[in-house]
Formats: structure tokens, C-alpha cells, sequence
């Protein structure tokens, strides 16, 4: 009988444990979710120029949107590792970061100097440093940058109102092998989410949920890099806090927004886990209110249709906003609320990457990492 118990007991908790497992891949799939129409809900306009701007990031004080682009062909067809799209070309990838002047409505390509001429330059996330009080003319800019030889971390001084990239560094670890955004914390420290484990076996991981991608932090003032983070489905978007105490990572199959408290010895301690129930990309922090807003997929197996066929139908797309929570619920330790402000089935992009908000301009840019142009829509956030 004492044996009979106990395997009654086993048995209940994985059915117990399939059952959420199970109840989280159908919501984050969106099987039930009913069919979403095009956005109506504001005024956006799609700014062309410019192809597959997968990250954004607003430098508030200029009204300067940097932005990671590239070519929409050569991710489509030739080589891009976050979309399993891997070959042996022989090909030169150089792709060109912009800046979008939101005063101006203006597109300027940045050009890079100092960069090695015979390496690739395939840009995915991205993150900027600012010292204001010590450099208030200068920016240090960080990217993703996926060669054929391998991801590595680009890092380059901006001076404000140029079109300059200045390349000051190249940071490549064995901890760092699937970058896919960046968050740095000052001009020679970061975070970077690694999505996968490794390059290979993408799809079979996205579907079955593997929880083996992680956060790694890198100091070149201490000439070390770690795992700080892990246990993470997909890690995808990172980004911090005004003054970097907090990193908020988003998890692309695990549905969540993970929420750190950084250590003074760059630690992470896991603080909170939000699950939104959409398949999350990138993020961004709103400076004025701290608030997060996530880019996030309606419809992941449409994703998945992508990896396998680039000429797959766009991808139904969302904005949530991640406020801290002030409803009743708060008194039983629930920090923090989130809702969507923006739903489109890919009538404005193909899909949606990234959602920065400027309060001060009342205007929301969101990139996509297929297609081209960015849309630029004015809301009442």
C-alpha cells in the first residue's frame, strides 16, 4: 500500500507539472487566441529607407533613435544565425546602423570608422552607455554582431550630431555564443543574453522549451566573464533600469519577463518573474516612468513558419506595458501589472522586434527584423 502511495504521488505531480507546461505552450502559442486585426487604435506611418531594424534604442536628450539594421535579402536568404539561417558563404556582410532623427523625421546611416575591413558586420541587439556628467558629448554603443566566425560583442564611441561609429573594441568569449541583445552598464561592462546554447538545433529547442539559454556578464576592467543568469527559455531582449540597479530580461518561449536585482559584484538575483503569455523580443524602459514595454509575438508557430520559409505570412504582433501594480492584488505581494497598447496582425510591419517609447515627443518607434522601414506612431501612452 505505502509503495501504491507513492507512486500515485509521482504520477500526480507530473501530471500536475504537464499540465502547466502544457497550459503555458498553448497560451504562449496563441492556439485558442482569436484572429488579430489590423491596428486602428492611433496614428503610425511606416518610415522607409531602412530594412530589418531589429533593436532601437532613443537617446531622449538628442531625440536620436540608434537603431540595429540590416539587409532584409541577406537574412532571408544568405546567413543569419537567430533564424537558424546558417550556410557556408563565403560572402562579406557589412550592414549599416542608422540614426532616426525624431525631431527631423530624418534617416542618418552611420558610418563606421576604424572596423576592420575584411570582417562581417551583422547586427542583431544592441545597447547604449551614457557618462553625461563626465562625457556629455559622447556615447559608447554596443552591438550584437553575428560573423560567420562566430558572435562577438562590437563596441564604439559616438560623438553626438556626428554620423560616426568609432570601433574601439571586439569582445569575444566562449560564454558568449549566441548573443542576442546587449545591456551595457558602463563603458566597459555588460550583460548579454545568449538565446540557445548553441548555434545548432534552434527549432528543436524553441518547440520543446529547453530552458538552456542564460545572461553572461563581461568586465574588461577585470578581464572576466560569467554566467549570472541561467535556466532561461529564450532568453531574448535585455535592458536596465536608470541607473542599472535592475535587468529585465524577456524570454521568447518561456513567455516572461524576468526581473534581476543587480549586486554590487554584477550578480543577478531574481526578484520577480512577470509571464505576459505572449512570446516575447525585445524590451525598453521608459525614463520618465520606468515603465517596460515589450515587443512580443501574438502567434510563435507563424515565427517558427518563418525559420523554415522565409515567404511566410507576417507575424501578428503586440506591445505590453509593465507598470507597477496599484490594484488591490498588490497587498498580496503581486508587483507588478501588465496589459497590451498595441495589437496588429502585420499590416504595419511584418512583424514587431522592438517598441521604444519617448514620452517627452509622445512617440512610439518599432523595428522589425524582417521586412523593411520602421513605423513611427504617435500614441496616448
Amino acid at each position: 500500500m505505502q509503495a501504491a502511495a507513492i507512486i500515485l504521488t509521482i504520477l500526480a505531480l507530473i501530471i500536475a507539472l504537464s499540465y502547466t507546461w502544457i497550459s503555458e505552450v498553448i497560451t504562449i502559442a496563441g492556439i485558442f487566441r482569436p484572429d488579430i486585426k489590423p491596428y486602428d487604435g492611433g496614428k503610425c506611418r511606416v518610415i522607409k529607407g531602412v530594412e530589418t531594424c531589429e533593436d532601437i534604442l532613443i537617446h531622449h536628450r538628442t531625440g536620436h533613435a540608434f537603431m540595429a539594421c540590416g539587409n532584409a535579402t541577406i537574412r532571408s536568404n544568405v546567413f543569419y544565425p537567430p533564424i537558424n539561417l546558417l550556410t557556408n558563404t563565403t560572402q562579406l556582410i557589412r550592414e549599416t546602423p542608422y540614426i532616426y532623427d525624431i525631431n527631423n523625421d530624418k534617416l542618418i546611416p552611420l558610418e563606421l570608422k576604424n572596423f576592420p575591413p575584411e570582417e562581417d558586420f551583422l547586427l542583431c541587439g544592441m545597447g547604449i552607455y551614457e557618462d553625461e556628467k563626465n562625457e556629455p558629448n559622447k556615447l559608447y554603443v554596443f552591438f550584437a554582431n553575428h560573423k560567420k566566425s562566430g558572435s562577438v560583442i562590437e563596441i564604439f564611441e559616438h560623438i553626438l550630431n556626428t554620423n560616426e561609429l568609432v570601433h574601439l573594441s571586439t569582445v569575444k568569449h566562449d560564454l558568449i555564443i549566441t548573443p542576442n541583445d546587449v545591456v551595457p552598464v558602463s563603458k566597459d561592462e555588460f550583460y548579454v543574453t545568449n538565446d540557445h546554447s548553441t548555434e545548432f538545433y534552434r527549432l528543436f529547442d524553441d518547440i520543446i522549451r529547453r530552458p538552456w539559454g542564460n545572461v553572461v556578464f563581461h568586465s574588461s576592467i577585470t578581464n572576466t566573464t560569467e554566467i549570472v543568469a541561467d535556466g532561461l527559455s529564450y532568453p531574448n531582449g535585455i535592458t536596465s533600469n536608470w541607473d542599472n540597479s535592475k535587468i529585465y530580461v524577456g524570454t521568447s518561449t518561456g513567455g516572461e519577463v524576468m526581473i534581476y536585482d543587480r549586486k554590487s559584484n554584477n550578480k543577478l538575483h531574481l526578484s520577480d518573474r512577470l509571464f505576459v503569455g505572449l512570446s516575447v523580443d525585445n524590451l525598453s524602459v521608459d525614463e520618465q516612468t520606468g515603465e517596460i514595454y515589450c515587443a512580443a509575438t501574438q502567434k510563435p508557430l507563424a515565427a517558427f513558419a518563418y525559420m523554415i520559409d522565409r515567404t511566410s505570412p507576417p507575424q501578428p504582433a503586440a506591445v505590453i506595458k509593465i507598470s507597477n501594480n496599484t490594484a488591490e492584488d498588490k497587498f498580496y505581494g503581486i508587483k507588478y501589472s501588465h496589459k497590451i497598447i498595441f495589437e496588429d496582425n502585420g499590416s504595419i510591419l511584418p512583424s514587431v522586434s522592438i517598441a521604444a517609447v519617448d514620452r517627452q515627443r509622445n512617440v512610439m518607434l518599432l523595428g522589425t527584423f524582417r521586412g523593411s522601414g520602421i513605423a513611427r506612431c504617435e500614441l496616448d501612452l
